[in-house]
Parts: structure tokens; sequence; C-alpha cells
């Protein structure tokens, strides 16, 4: 399966949480719960924002501007976890498409919702992170870091 139908199948399932994390410009990341996520027609992940002035809007307007990465991460009540490395390509805030964005936000979460931005993001990397998947990449990629426990 390629990259971007593996993310688009894990983003479709009713049961994934997603968040956003990204840096400002002091560095520090901030993480913050998806209200409402989708794939276009040309593959690319889409994140609405749903608040202006919110730490996450100002993170990815400091991504976009200067070129930083993006990560999101998709979670399962059955313990699988996924980290999707992105880079911002376009803020959504006016247009026909941003319109009909926003009409579907009005029906989705009531008529007193606002939307700040939809934010497309490029795919450049899928990881899972579910502890199984992530002992064995570990034990495949430093097989002599280990505990010292474990050697008797």
């Amino acid at each position: 399966m390629e990259l971007k139908e593996k993310i688009e199948h894990l983003m479709r399932d009713e049961e994934a949480d997603i968040t956003v994390i990204a840096a400002g410009k002091n560095g520090l990341p901030w993480i913050q719960k998806v209200w409402k996520a989708g794939i276009d027609e040309k593959g690319r992940i889409e994140i609405y924002e749903l608040l202006e002035s919110s730490q996450i809007q100002k993170n990815l307007v400091y991504s976009i501007w200067f070129q930083k990465k993006v990560l999101l991460h998709i979670s399962f009540r059955d313990g699988r976890s996924f980290v999707i490395v992105t880079k911002p390509y376009q803020a959504l805030i006016a247009g026909g498409e941003f319109e009909q964005k926003y009409e579907e936000c009005l029906r989705e979460f009531g008529e007193d919702t606002d939307l700040s931005t939809v934010w497309k993001l490029d795919a450049e990397k899928l990881v899972e992170e579910t502890y199984e998947e992530a002992k064995k990449r570990e034990r495949e990629e430093h097989p002599y870091l280990m505990h010292m426990d474990h050697l008797v």
C-alpha cells in the first residue's frame, strides 16, 4: 500500500483520534486535538483549525512561513499509534473551496462555529509507534542497545 493510501485508511477510521503537533518561534512544541480532518482530491491531508487565535494556529503559521515540519499523531483505542511527518503546503482562509468547507463545519458543529483555516499538509513519512512495532524497530536498528539485566 502506498503512503497516501495508508494514511487515508488510518484517517478514515471512525475510531482515529488525531492530534497535531507544531513548534512555534520559541521552539516550544504545542499539541492540540484536531477538530476535523480529511484528505483532499490530491491526497493532501487537511486539518481544520476553528480558532483564529489558538496557539496551534500561530505555530502552524510559523511552520508554513519557515518550512518547519508538523506532526500528526493518530491513536486508536486498541493501542495502535502512528506519527505522520508532514510539511505545510497551503493555508485556505478564503475562496470557494474554503466557503464549502466552512459550510461543512457549520453543519457538523453548529451555527455558532467559526473556521479560521483549512491547513493542507503534504505527508512525508508514516511511522508506526505501537509498542510492539517500536520495540521490533529498536531491536533491528540498535541490536546492542539493551538493559544490562537482559544479558543474564
